[in-house]
């Protein structure tokens, strides 16, 4: 194994290529104990056997790589071995397994010397006697670190991207009440003024004040269109004429339509402009047209 493989962080420890367990002859290992021992001290993960009373039968070496500090002892708790402590963990997958005679798996704070050192999965597995006892039981424990700090990680950004998301609808709904109240205040207030000031000031001067106007408010009616500006083709043709006071018949002739169908377009501008009953039709149109 080279180099570059042997020193990834996804290697607890370098295995023994060389391991004397070996001997010349293959095949006599093929069909032994010591292939299996062999194979399980070659995994990355942490194997132990316990008995019911939580004293170490077997411990792999990742096991030993975590957590032995002392010699080894077979006949230690896998409490005071482990994690150096007199009394059982809090959360222990292994006496739940003994209680209920199930598997078991919780996820845990990796502590050594008490001390936090990353996350790990554990899993008991208890065997049961003919007589349905627990005999001996099986922990299989795998650091998942690297994972739970993705998972953090992954769950920062989460949290980061809906406080984003969040003051980009507050700008957004701040924007559009914005723009809102300037167009309804050049429609309120500047539309009635250049109305007005068309009878006492020359024409062209208008024209030329309503079109910088136009010039300035032409973003935001683009993005927000006034209510006028939601009007037919033909309704604008229609509106046209009521601003300039004519009567159904003459709207009809002109238009070549009949006067049944100015009423009806007469009654679709009133419902687009949110008119009242009370309010004048012409007079509106004359101020906001």
């Amino acid at each position: 194994m080279n180099e570059k493989t042997t020193n990834s962080s996804e290697w607890v420890f370098t295995p023994n290529l060389y391991s004397n367990h070996i001997p010349d002859d293959f095949s006599s290992v093929s069909s032994s104990s010591e292939l299996f021992r062999l194979i399980i001290d070659i995994i990355q993960d942490g194997i132990s056997v316990l008995d019911p009373t939580l004293n170490i039968k077997y411990a792999n070496t990742v096991m030993k790589h975590w957590y032995y500090s002392k010699s080894e002892s077979n006949m230690e708790k896998c409490y005071q071995r482990f994690h150096n402590i007199n009394t059982p963990c809090e959360v222990c997958p292994c006496i739940m397994a003994l209680e209920t005679k199930q598997p078991q798996m919780e996820v845990v704070r990796y502590q050594l010397d008490n001390k936090d050192i990353g996350w790990q999965q554990l899993f008991a597995v208890p065997l049961l006697s003919r007589d349905n006892e627990v005999v001996l039981i099986i922990e299989y424990v795998r650091d998942i670190t690297l994972r739970k700090i993705a998972e953090d990680n992954f769950r920062d950004l989460e949290q980061q991207k809906n406080v984003l998301i969040d003051a980009l609808k507050n700008r957004e709904h701040s924007r559009d009440e914005f723009e809102k109240i300037i167009i309804n205040n050049i429609e309120r207030y500047v539309k009635p003024s250049l109305n007005y000031l068309k009878k006492v000031v020359k024409e062209e001067d208008i024209h030329m004040v309503s079109g910088i106007i136009d010039e300035i408010i032409l973003p935001l009616t683009k993005i927000r269109p006034s209510q006028v500006s939601m009007l037919t083709p033909r309704e604008l043709q229609v509106a046209s004429l009521i601003k300039q006071n004519c009567p159904s018949k003459d709207i009809a002739d002109r238009l070549y339509i009949t006067k049944k169908a100015v009423d009806y377009h007469r009654a679709n501008i009133r419902k687009k402009l949110n008119l009242k009953r009370e309010e004048n039709l012409q007079v509106y149109l004359e101020t906001h047209l």
